[in-house]
């Protein structure tokens, strides 16, 4: 191995070691305050049939599990555990830490975060596992754009992670506003996400209604490829950064001034970076014996498809029923479809059925997840940040790829069906889930035959009361024409501490 590629390996490893370490401090400065701290192991190993672990055993896990189907991995991770007591400033920290040793061989921190809260206001440092949207975050298939799919980008956030009420419980709001760092992926280095959200809740009895939406921002940075030609997608080969286009790229309330001495064409075009985003609406309704949510995700793209809602028919439909029983054998229910062929394309169901003809007003936006300037798309480390079903190129059959540098210019236009379900049979505990879709390709690469995917997993939680611990046993399968068949297994042991 040459010399310059052992330099930057080992700068990541003891970056990573320091972070844990002062982690690792405050974790047990918590303890030694008085603050207890829960501690969990995890040992298990995996292994497929093409080497390649199927799709349902290694979506939405925060890209903490192997794409490798023939790896041994060992979790350990350390949580302060909530503060309940009557503290102005309450202190928070987590770590964890994943090893992976075979095919795939690395170490990596999934979680690293501190957190100061005060009232019910929060401010955290670092990574940490989040799901945002109003969905079901235990079963859901994912949220649209941001599911539990990928690893989680360092951050810094303020947030109301709970709602603040008014008028005896009957409103409230709550959000979060972030600035995190996507650093050095394939196509694109140095470059930031901007990520805010604001949510509102009416009624505080057997019925509430929710709604919200959600705002994400690829920003500044540097390309790694070679750029067409210089003032269309960069200036002096970087992308706009600096205190003013930030202020764009919070309110994209314009586009930036046509001045192609200092303002890319393709920005005075369209918006400084990649805007993305949802809008959330749904309800809940609480009875005697389940939790029901009800549920719809409705994606935009860079301000089209938001100004004009020519989208409507996509996203995320979901339906939730979570069970109060104690004894029961079913535990929840998650049914979902996901929609995204309308891409502004043409009028949306609605507006068909309200005597709207043609396509909508504005240009078209069949690029989900996509962009030039960032042909990484909408993923981070090489994983979708959303929902998992827009499946970047590496994961797709080369008979259905086009061999293109955006990660997304394959397979952003699907249709897919969606049942998660949790039961329990005596003492194991089981989790399900299986998923059909289609997948057309994108508006511009529509594929010549329709791409069908079937993929099921099923996860059996043993507990074992003399040794202490769990055994959890994953069965993985995947069928169909978008990615390789396959079939894999993986068997673990984990024990929680507290």
């Amino acid at each position: 191995m040459k010399f310059e590629q052992v330099v930057p390996v080992s700068f990541q490893l003891f970056r990573r070691i320091f972070v844990a370490a002062g982690l690792l401090s405050a974790g047990v400065v918590c303890a030694q305050s008085g603050r207890p701290v829960i501690y969990t192991a995890e040992f298990g190993g995996l292994y497929s049939l093409n080497n390649r672990a199927p799709f349902w055993m290694r979506s939405n896990q925060f890209g903490i599990l192997p794409d490798s189907g023939n790896t041994f991995f060992f979790r350990h991770s350390l949580y302060t555990k909530e503060d309940t007591s009557a503290r102005r400033w309450k202190l928070s920290a987590g770590l964890e830490m994943v090893t992976m040793v075979g095919e795939e061989t690395r170490l990596m921190l999934p979680e690293a975060f501190i957190s100061v809260r005060r009232g019910k206001v929060q401010l955290l440092a670092g990574r940490k596992k989040q799901i945002h949207g109003f969905t079901d975050t235990t079963l859901s298939s994912g949220s649209i754009t941001w599911s539990g799919n990928a690893l989680p980008l360092p951050e810094i956030q303020i947030s109301l992670p709970d709602y603040i009420t008014f008028f005896n419980g009957f409103f409230g709001i709550k959000g979060h506003y972030a600035h995190a760092w996507f650093g050095d992926q394939p196509y694109a280095k140095k470059y930031f996400l901007h990520q805010k959200s604001l949510y509102a809740r009416l009624g505080s009895g057997r019925i509430r209604l929710h709604g919200g939406i959600m705002h994400h921002v690829q920003w500044g940075g540097e390309p790694k490829f070679q750029v067409p030609e210089e003032g269309w997608l960069t200036i002096n080969d970087r992308y706009a950064t600096g205190w003013g286009v930030y202020r764009d790229v919070v309110f994209p309330f314009h586009n930036p001034p046509a001045d192609s001495a200092h303002v890319a064409s393709f920005d005075f075009e369209n918006r400084y970076g990649n805007h993305l985003g949802q809008i959330d609406i749904g309800g809940e309704l609480n009875t005697a014996n389940a939790r029901w949510l009800f549920y719809k995700q409705l994606p935009f793209e860079t301000g089209q498809t938001f100004s004009s809602l020519g989208n409507l028919d996509d996203g995320v439909y979901g339906i939730s029923v979570a069970s109060k029983q104690p004894e029961g054998w079913l535990r929840r229910v998650v049914v979902e479809f996901v929609h995204t062929t309308n891409q502004g394309m043409y009028r949306s169901g609605l507006l068909r059925l309200l005597g709207f003809k043609g396509r909508h007003y504005g240009r078209n936006q069949n690029f989900y997840f996509s962009h030039a300037q960032y042909p990484d798309g909408w993923s981070y480390r090489q994983k979708s940040l959303g929902s998992p079903f827009l499946v970047p190129n590496p994961d797709i059959r080369d008979e259905k790829s086009i061999y293109a540098s955006n990660y997304f210019a394959n397979n952003n236009n699907i249709k897919a069906g969606y049942l998660g379900l949790i039961t329990r049979l005596s003492a194991v505990e089981m989790e399900t889930r299986i998923s059909f879709s289609k997948n057309y390709g994108t508006g511009e690469n529509i594929l010549h035959e329709t791409a069908d995917q079937l993929s099921f997993v099923h996860k059996m939680t043993l507990p074992i009361p003399q040794r202490g611990g769990f055994i959890q046993l994953n069965v993985g399968i995947d069928h169909g024409d978008l990615i390789k068949d396959n079939y894999g297994i993986m068997l673990s042991w984990k024990k929680i501490w507290e």
